[in-house]
């Protein structure tokens, strides 16, 4: 996929809710987009494939974590080890089909993590666009667009192009930065969450709800039911909505529709994650799931837990 040309970034500047970001340069990179709503931008670099930041206009840094050993780094499609970029970006579901490489390394697929995409700018917003996965014959878009104060949306849609029948569904990580907590529903009756690896160290129940934080010797992760996820940080709020295309069907990972994982040191951060309904998908057939990420500001002597509270009910 080539990479956005200046005069294409040109263009991009006079569509009003995309522009180049810093002279066409972001940490190095030199194909950055940013998204902008109303008080809320996300920069997007085709060129790794993924969102790099969610931030209020004028700030340097958000809310997304970025592997400082990385910035300005192309991605690497013939990487013998997974290269850790950070930012929001699209994996498939379920993770048991792909989980390794030839080498016997856990390793997303190449196209859906290490490829570049190809942008375009629609009547809504920014379009990216992947190669075809030759395993499942699937090329992924996300629309990134504005969606109301403080809020963006995001649809990320997979269509079959090519081969046999494919079970598959839409994955959507969102790496963050260190947290003060991070939340989500819990499930209904017992057990409240699906344990998937790692110990349950820290983890509160109360009222329905789910609180974690990262711990720096713990590496773990988990699955509930819920339909949105909150992150608190020192100085801003992250609520993510996940709404999948289809009204119904079954979830991946016995029945997770959200999952956290987090991650121990040197590596500081969170992972937020939303699943789309599984779906088999015959050629010329999609599957989709919008993730809404509505940025706000701590609220002045808010504890954490009550932050993370009040984000998750003004979900439902």
């Amino acid at each position: 996929m080539p990479r956005l040309l200046p005069a294409f970034l040109a263009a991009l500047a006079l569509v009003g809710c995309a522009s180049s970001e810093s002279a066409k340069n972001y940490r190095g990179w030199t194909d950055p987009v940013v998204v902008r709503g109303d008080d809320i931008e996300a920069v997007v670099v085709p060129s790794i494939g993924r969102i790099m930041d969610i931030r209020r206009p004028g700030e340097k840094d958000g809310v997304l974590w970025q592997n400082p050993d990385l910035l300005g780094q192309p991605a690497q499609p013939t990487g013998k080890s997974w290269t850790n970029f950070g930012g929001d970006k699209t994996w498939p579901a379920p993770e048991s089909v792909w989980m390794k490489n030839a080498a016997g390394k856990w390793m997303p697929p190449v196209v859906f993590d290490q490829l570049p995409l190809r942008a375009s700018v629609t009547a809504e917003g920014v379009l990216l666009e992947s190669a075809v996965d030759a395993r499942s014959g699937v090329r992924f878009t996300r629309l990134i667009r504005p969606a109301g104060f403080r809020t963006l949306a995001v649809t990320t849609t997979y269509t079959k192009v090519q081969g046999e029948p494919v079970q598959i569904g839409v994955w959507v990580i969102t790496q963050l930065s260190e947290p003060r907590a991070i939340a989500t529903t819990a499930k209904q009756g017992k057990p409240p969450l699906n344990p998937m690896f790692g110990p349950l160290k820290g983890i509160e129940i109360e009222k329905g709800l789910l609180y974690w934080k990262r711990f720096p010797d713990v590496c773990s992760k988990i699955g509930t039911d819920g339909h949105a996820l909150a992150w608190v940080g020192d100085k801003h709020t992250l609520l993510i909505s996940a709404t999948p295309g289809e009204a119904t069907g079954t979830f991946p990972d016995d029945g997770c529709s959200t999952e956290i994982y987090i991650s121990p040191d040197p590596w500081a951060y969170v992972e937020l994650e939303t699943l789309g309904h599984l779906a088999t998908l015959r050629v010329g057939d999609s599957t989709s799931c919008t993730n809404t990420y509505r940025l706000e500001d701590v609220h002045p002597g808010e504890a954490p837990k009550a932050a993370a509270a009040r984000l998750l009910q003004s979900a439902k």
